[in-house]
């Protein structure tokens, strides 16, 4: 519950935050080269801190080694951005035929494209959490992991309830 309501103060209070970069001794990238990459980074740099601070109280990892799953968290999210976000434009690009005019046949041959790059990417995505929780997972106790697999499903679970709350208030 604490996850889930931060993350709601998160996205809506987004402006509080004047931090550009996730940790300070990261790099920042250019932001100018990517629409909303500003406020994208402030959220990827509170995400962050919520995610150290409930690394630590959970697991009871240190401040440096929950920093460090923290920053493979935000690499975990990094890279799966562009394969969600072009799941979700195919997702589009699906229905859009389906509902779309012509006959069932003349979909099945535009959708079948469409359904193959989607489950690429699903598998892409599925090896590429697993990889993540691999990579973590080597350097914690059997207990830390399962605690770890819990904290990561509830994070995930509280980041979509709060991303769908924030959409309603618009």
């Amino acid at each position: 519950m604490y996850v889930r309501a931060a993350l709601i103060l998160l996205l809506s209070a987004l402006s509080l935050t004047a931090q550009g970069r996730l940790r300070p001794d990261r790099p920042r990238r250019e932001a100018a080269d990517r629409p909303g990459a500003f406020r994208r980074e402030r959220i990827a740099a509170r995400l962050h801190e919520i995610r150290s601070r409930k690394l630590q109280d959970t697991l009871g990892l240190s401040e440096d080694k929950a920093h460090a799953v923290a920053d493979r968290w935000s690499q975990f999210d990094e890279d799966s951005f562009s394969r969600r976000h072009q799941m979700v434009q195919l997702r589009q690009q699906m229905n859009t035929t389906l509902m779309g005019p012509g006959t069932e046949e003349d979909k099945n041959k535009r959708v079948q494209p469409v359904l193959d790059q989607l489950a690429g990417f699903r598998l892409q995505q599925e090896a590429a959490r697993k990889h993540f929780e691999e990579d973590i997972r080597g350097s914690l106790t059997p207990a830390q992991q399962g605690r770890f697999i819990l904290l990561v499903d509830e994070f995930q679970r509280s980041l979509q309830e709060a991303i769908q709350e924030r959409r309603k208030d618009r």
